[in-house]
């Protein structure tokens, strides 16, 4: 993983709520095409160690600008991943979420979803640091709309830099 350091928007495990066991992995790395991101995913070390039940892989962009390891927030309250699945039936109807209610301080890393292949929406995600899963609960319900799947997961950050 190493060698994409210089790549690298976030990355780091999902955890269960008890914030100790893995669920998962997020990697947000500059890639040229869907081949390389597919390849990256293979020779991923934890992939390749047989951890993971399933792979999604979408294109990302960055709508806040910056990566994890400039975000300046503290480190006291936990952070979470909140992946916005655009519906597929939705996606020429749904609205732009309004993620105006979060704190541009709490928020680490921001984006929009796009299919692999074509770009086509697909969502948006935003890893933030908030006091409780609830509160991240009411911001995704108050945002988002029903053209969406919301899964929340708790996260933390990951690698070296």
């Amino acid at each position: 993983m190493d060698r994409f350091a210089d790549r690298m928007t976030a990355r780091g495990p999902t955890l269960e709520t008890d914030r100790e066991t893995w669920t998962g992995s997020l990697h947000i790395v500059d890639l040229p095409s869907a081949d390389a991101a597919r390849k990256f995913v293979e020779q991923e070390p934890y992939n390749r160690a047989g951890l993971f039940e399933r792979h999604v892989i979408r294109r990302f962009k960055n709508l806040l600008g910056r990566t994890m390891w400039e975000f300046r927030g503290g480190a006291a309250d936990p952070r979470f991943l909140v992946i916005a699945h655009l519906r597929a039936a939705a996606s020429e109807h749904a609205g732009r979420a309004d993620l105006t209610a979060l704190p541009r301080e709490d928020i680490i890393v921001h984006g929009e979803l796009l299919a692999p292949d074509d770009a086509t929406p697909a969502g948006l995600v935003v890893a933030l640091q908030a006091p409780r899963r609830e509160a991240v609960e009411a911001i995704g319900q108050a945002a988002l709309d029903e053209h969406y799947d919301i899964e929340i997961l708790d996260w933390e950050f990951g690698g070296r830099r």
